[in-house]
């Protein structure tokens, strides 16, 4: 079995997708963060404004994941 993209997410994100998920091979970072606003539109801006790191290093939209990374998605907070 071919070894896939692992996205971890937190917060809201979390909450409303789960905690971790396969999505498989993916061109770039935008690929799954387009996949993952359609699969769950209700925190599609969420995921627009999130930011994603993968091997401890904040990564832009263009990053190209290898087949074992992990895609960690960091949701905007808000605290007071």
């Amino acid at each position: 079995m071919e070894a896939g993209v692992k996205v971890l997410l937190y917060g809201r994100l979390s909450d409303a997708i789960g905690r971790e998920i396969d999505v498989g091979a993916v061109d770039t970072v935008a690929e799954v963060r387009r996949r993952l606003a359609t699969d769950y539109p209700a925190v599609s801006a969420a995921l627009r404004r999130s930011r994603s790191f993968v091997r401890d290093q904040l990564v832009a939209d263009d990053f190209v994941p290898q087949a074992d990374d992990v895609i960690e998605f960091l949701p905007p907070v808000s605290g007071g």
